[in-house]
């Protein structure tokens, strides 16, 4: 492989992985460690409702991210994401021509006009 094409399908794979993320926020200010383990390294402090990217959860711990540093936080520390509702519709309009089954009107069965 040679050196261009290796640095862009790293790079493909990077921002592949970036979209997978789910975003969420910290509930409380939280140490984020870099393994999943409190006597693991610290990483960064991620102060309270911070906007972060979730990328999967295992456990106690999540694998996320914030301000591009990558890392584990407590699953207690992680509010679950605020995801808007889904827009309520009413009924469906009656099907077209529900007085025949299907028709243009009383009279009409599909294979011409009767009654008539």
């Amino acid at each position: 492989m040679t050196r261009t094409s290796l640095v862009a399908f790293c790079l493909s794979i990077a921002w592949g992985a970036s979209a997978a993320a789910d975003p969420a926020t910290t509930s409380e200010a939280i140490a984020m460690r870099a393994a999943p383990s409190a006597k693991a390294r610290l990483v960064q402090r991620v102060p309270a409702n911070a906007e972060i990217d979730l990328n999967h959860c295992s456990g106690d711990w999540c694998y996320a991210s914030w301000r591009d540093r990558f890392g584990y936080l407590p699953v207690a520390a992680i509010a679950s994401p605020a995801y808007p509702a889904p827009p309520a519709y009413g009924p469906p309009p009656p099907a077209y021509g529900a007085w025949s089954g299907g028709g243009f009107g009383p009279f009409y069965y599909g294979y011409g006009w009767s009654g008539w």
